[in-house]
């Protein structure tokens, strides 16, 4: 089980509450063993598909096979530790705006996994606090 968890939030919508992202068991043992491509295979991949978007043609878009090939057949990246992962995917999973713009707090957490409530009541009343 992971011992880490992403808190995040959305720039654009700064009263939604805080998302949590949880790594898979099998994506952090494939972090962990080298399995993983570069990370600039899924940026390419996000980037025409966010063309596709802007141009109004999601409804029909088809990925270029060889990008959505580069998954499987790109050199892998290494071995990472599990920080190293979090890492990872939060420039994979987690809109970049939330993570590569600056603003005046913070975006983004990497948090270890007792941090995060398990009491899911409340759990769209979560903030992130500096």
């Amino acid at each position: 089980m992971a011992s880490y968890r992403v808190i995040y939030e959305d720039p654009d919508c700064p009263e939604q509450a805080a998302m949590v992202l949880v790594p898979t068991d099998n994506w952090l043992d494939d972090a962990m063993a080298g399995k993983l491509p570069p990370i600039s295979v899924y940026w390419e991949l996000q980037d025409d598909e966010q063309r596709a978007i802007d141009e109004g043609k999601h409804d029909t878009f088809k990925h270029d096979l060889n990008k959505w090939e580069k998954q499987f057949t790109a050199p892998r990246i290494g071995e990472l530790t599990e920080e190293e992962a979090m890492e990872y995917l939060v420039m994979k999973d987690i809109p970049r705006k939330v993570w590569s713009v600056e603003y005046n707090r913070p975006m983004f957490k990497i948090v270890k996994t007792e941090k995060v409530p398990s009491d899911r009541q409340f759990r769209n009343a979560w903030e992130m606090t500096q």
